[in-house]
């Protein structure tokens, strides 16, 4: 916190570079481009733009005009990471400096590991205990511990290009001593506009990357919510025209992509390719006599690779109610572990799958579920949609828990519908939510969804002896 209010008091030093900051981001002026790019800057790019799409090229090329500030919006599964990647690259060829951030070590690393794997050279600030094992060499720990002279050192961390650091690690001395051409702030939707401000203070420029769409800046009080706490700068200077959007993807086949961009997207989100978007999951066993002979009829239209049935809504609203913590469904866990089990029996590779819910309490219980009756059960990643952020699985298994017992709460995560979001964009070919519908359309997001679920007919209502469904079947793994 005291980070925080010491950036808010840096913003009100009488300095011109800060005073610019100040009228960008406070007074929010109109933020200035060039008209064009020489043609020798091209010539020294084009090895790295080729590699580009055209929105990932026009977003590169939008950037080096900048003369304050751009924004890139990376929707899911566009090549955000990659993008971010041939932009160091094209600004190391120009000469320039970058500050490379972001609010977490992950993202940071996850950078970090693409331009180690392309011979980009870098100093990872922080603690080496922080830090991914492969980017361990370049920590600032390692490094400086061959110097013995103040000189030595002041002119090694004047000489790095790119210096990487989480937007909290910008009061490393360095910073004392340089200011960079560029800082790149990634996942800067999910930042505190307080916590963003200790990296911009260090660079003539700035590049912030993020998808309003989905998690914003994580607000614990409600009061502070509604004062506008929540709101990122990403989402603050928004509207001002220095916004690139990345809309090729190449994670979600056209079935999970079509529910994305009716959602959130307004269509804006396109498959790279044909093959993508037609791609389904393999499962090599399906077809064989154990599957066909023991999968259930719901089994069967559940865990088909057809795909037409990519999306798929289990309506659990024939269960009786449960009596127990209401952010816990020991039911929906039940059937998450026979999908589970059926997937691998027709030939799915376990870390093909993934789990997510909105409650700790059910990610709690549901590995401890999976861990127990799964041979290498652990290796299924269930977890919260904020951990998902980022990742995919080829197979997500949503389960959303209310019941009708529950009723809906202000501040309620199944509220907000970036959350739902970001969970439906982390599977690739094969999307399962399971809830009961009843109760979900009470939630705005969730209405919403169920509605376009319905339109494709999609939802399948789970009734006690209808296609082999029987709830008693589940009862062994609900104590």
């Amino acid at each position: 916190m005291s980070f925080n209010f010491t950036n808010l008091a840096r913003l009100l030093i009488d300095d011109p570079r800060v005073a610019k900051l100040r009228a960008l981001i406070v007074d929010r002026i109109q933020p200035s481009f060039k008209k064009g790019l020489p043609a020798d800057i091209i010539a020294k790019g084009k090895s790295i733009l080729r590699q580009l799409n055209k929105s990932q090229q026009r977003a590169v090329l939008r950037t080096l005009m900048a003369n304050d500030y751009s924004l890139l919006k990376g929707f899911p599964g566009t090549g955000k990471t990659s993008t971010i990647v041939a932009l160091v690259q094209l600004m190391l060829a120009l000469g320039y400096s970058v500050l490379l951030t972001s609010y977490t070590h992950s993202a940071v690393d996850n950078i970090l590991l693409k331009l180690k794997s392309c011979e980009v050279d870098f100093l990872r600030l922080g603690k080496t205990s922080r830090i991914h094992p492969d980017i361990k060499e370049y920590s600032d720990e390692r490094l400086t511990s061959v110097f013995r002279d103040v000189k030595s050192l002041a002119d090694f961390y004047d000489d790095k290009l790119v210096v990487a650091t989480t937007c909290l690690g910008t009061n490393h001395v360095l910073f004392s001593r340089r200011i960079f051409d560029f800082c790149i702030v990634d996942e800067a939707s999910q930042v505190l506009q307080p916590a963003v401000l200790g990296p911009l203070f260090q660079a003539h420029r700035f590049v912030l990357v993020g998808d309003p769409q989905q998690l914003p800046p994580l607000i614990q009080s409600s009061e502070a919510r509604d004062l506008g706490m929540g709101e990122s700068l990403f989402a603050r200077l928004d509207s001002l025209g220095a916004t690139s959007c990345l809309t090729q993807q190449y994670r979600m086949n056209g079935h999970i992509m079509k529910l994305a961009n009716l959602l959130m997207y307004d269509g804006q989100l396109q498959c790279a390719n044909s093959a993508l978007e037609t791609a389904t999951i393999t499962l090599p066993n399906y077809t064989n006599e154990e599957c066909t002979t023991t999968f259930p009829g719901w089994i069967k239209r559940a865990a088909s690779s057809n795909l037409e049935n990519s999306v798929v809504f289990l309506d659990t609203c024939g269960c009786a109610p449960e009596d127990q913590n209401s952010n816990v469904s020991a039911k929906e866990a039940s059937l998450i572990l026979v999908l589970i089990i059926s997937f691998l029996k027709a030939g799915l590779n376990i870390d093909d799958i993934g789990v997510i819910t909105p409650y700790r309490d059910q990610v709690k219980y549901l590995r401890n579920l999976i861990t127990k009756n799964v041979t290498n059960g652990s290796r299924v990643e269930v977890n919260t949609v904020d951990q998902y952020q980022g990742r995919d699985k080829s197979v997500i298994l949503y389960s959303c828990v209310r019941s009708a017992t529950s009723k809906p709460k202000n501040g309620d995560i199944l509220q907000d519908e970036h959350r739902l979001n970001v969970a439906i964009t982390r599977a690739k070919y094969k999307l399962i939510l399971i809830g009961d519908i009843s109760t979900l359309q009470n939630y705005k997001p969730f209405k919403t969804l169920i509605s376009l679920f319905m339109e494709s007919s999609q939802v399948y209502t789970l009734r006690d002896g209808i296609d082999g469904f029987h709830w008693s079947d589940f009862n062994p793994y609900c104590n």
